[in-house]
């Protein structure tokens, strides 16, 4: 399958990135797994993003993560991945900053506390939908709610 993008919208990226996971299949804990042709969340973006998967994506993990907090569009649409999920990003007080990649990892790799299932492939594409819908129709990713 090969993607070839030039400057696109965050929905467009969201939407590529939902069609990736439904043509492989995701993986939850490596950002890939090659062995069964399966991407992360993370990576199909970053693929969405850039057209393709570097090696370090299967080699070093470290790197990888590198890359994804380094592309830009990589970052916005994982922002908005992370903004349409029901639970708040971790939030680091000393930088401001939210960990929109741990907040996605945690949420595909943990089992909801109803049913004590992990969520659904074809829940993880509505989220990407959703994500793609919010970031079509507002201007900036919403800040991070407040307790209630």
């Amino acid at each position: 399958m090969t993607l070839t993008l030039t400057r696109t919208s965050t929905g467009t990226i969201l939407d590529v990135a939902g069609q990736l996971l439904s043509y492989f299949s995701l993986e939850r804990t490596d950002l890939i797994n090659t062995g069964r042709e399966a991407l992360s969340i993370e990576a199909a973006v970053f693929r969405a993003v850039t057209g393709r998967i570097p090696n370090a994506f299967t080699r070093d993990p470290k790197t990888a993560e590198l890359l994804l907090e380094t592309n830009e569009p990589t970052q916005e649409a994982l922002a908005w991945i992370s903004a349409v999920l029901p639970t708040d990003a971790p939030h680091d007080p000393d930088t401001g900053i939210d960990d929109h990649l741990e907040h996605i990892r945690t949420w595909v790799t943990t089992k909801d506390f109803f049913t004590g299932t992990l969520p659904e492939p074809f829940e993880v594409l509505q989220v990407l939908q959703q994500a793609k819908q919010a970031a079509e129709v507002l201007t900036a990713v919403p800040a991070q709610r407040t307790a209630a």
